[in-house]
Formats: structure tokens, sequence, C-alpha cells
């Protein structure tokens, strides 16, 4: 178990830092981008396609880092009121449910991810943007959230879990 959660520790920085990166290039482009439309009329072109690519990129790879911390919003009026087994097994159950949710959405977004990439798919806009690596991202994040989900339903099952301000334990 200890080793799993490692990996998936690994996984969940890469991917937060590569989240990090899309949101500077949000940050950076769409200010560039004003300050170019304020002084020559014109936008930069590409910026708002790869803004809405960075969004998709931010969200997907960046969830599995914020559950890492217990960063999500999460309502605990039930879960605060339960102690000892009561409270694993809900633990347990919540935490399936999310990891079977995020499955249920894992399957199909990799289905159009292959399908995506056997066609190499793009959008036009100001300019012509390949979008088939954005879909292999969600999927991959999808994949990878609904694993640590998983994982914390079992480990909610076997060790009670911390509260919502306490990190994910490393062993």
């Amino acid at each position: 178990m200890r080793t799993i959660k490692s990996i998936l520790k690994l996984v969940s920085n890469v991917f937060g830092v590569v989240a990090m990166a899309f949101l500077a290039f949000l940050m950076f482009g769409i200010t560039a981008d004003v300050i170019a439309r304020a002084l020559t009329g014109d936008p930069i072109s590409g910026v708002f396609e790869m803004s809405e690519l960075s969004l998709v990129m931010i969200v997907f790879l960046g969830a599995m880092w914020g559950q890492q911390d217990r960063a999500h919003i999460r309502v605990n009026v039930l879960s605060n009121r339960l102690t000892g087994l009561p409270h694993r097994i809900a633990m347990t159950f919540a935490w399936g449910c999310g990891a079977l949710a995020l499955l249920m959405l894992a399957w199909p977004a990799t289905q159009d991810a292959i399908y995506s990439v056997s066609i190499w798919e793009f959008r036009w806009g100001y300019i012509q943007i390949p979008i088939w690596w954005t879909k292999v991202g969600l999927a991959a994040g999808l994949w990878f959230a609904a694993v640590q989900m998983a994982l914390h339903a079992v480990s909610a099952l076997i060790e009670d879990e911390p509260d919502a301000t306490t990190p994910w334990p490393e062993g």
C-alpha cells in the first residue's frame, strides 16, 4: 500500500506541476493578449484557443493534486458526527462512489482520446491548434484520480481517515 501511495503521490505532483505551468500560461498569455489588444487592436493568434485547452489541463491534471491534500470541497455534516467503524464505512462508501464516478467518466474519455489521436484532431480558431493531447491528458487525469480515490476508499476502510485538514498520510 505504501508503494502505491508513493507512486500516486509522484504522479500527482508531476500532474500538479504541469497544471501549474498551464495556469502560468493563462495568467501571462491572457495578460499579454489584453495588452496587445489595447495597443494594436488585434489579439495574439492562438492565445484564446490555448486558454481553452489550458483550462481543461488545469482541471483534469490538477484534480489529483488537490485530492492529495484533501483540498476539494467536502460536505462532512454526517461524517463529522460518526466515529469508529460507522465513520470508516461511510468514508469508504463516499470515496468508492467518487472512484466509480471518475471511472464512468474515464472510460468514454479514453475512447475519445484514442480516436482523437488516431486522426490527430485539431480545432480551428485564429490558427489551427491540435487538441488530441488535451484529450489524452483529460483521460489520464481521470484514470489516475479514480485510482487515487479507490485507494482512499480502501485506506478509509482499513484505517480511520484523518480529518479534512490533515494531508494524506505518507505511510
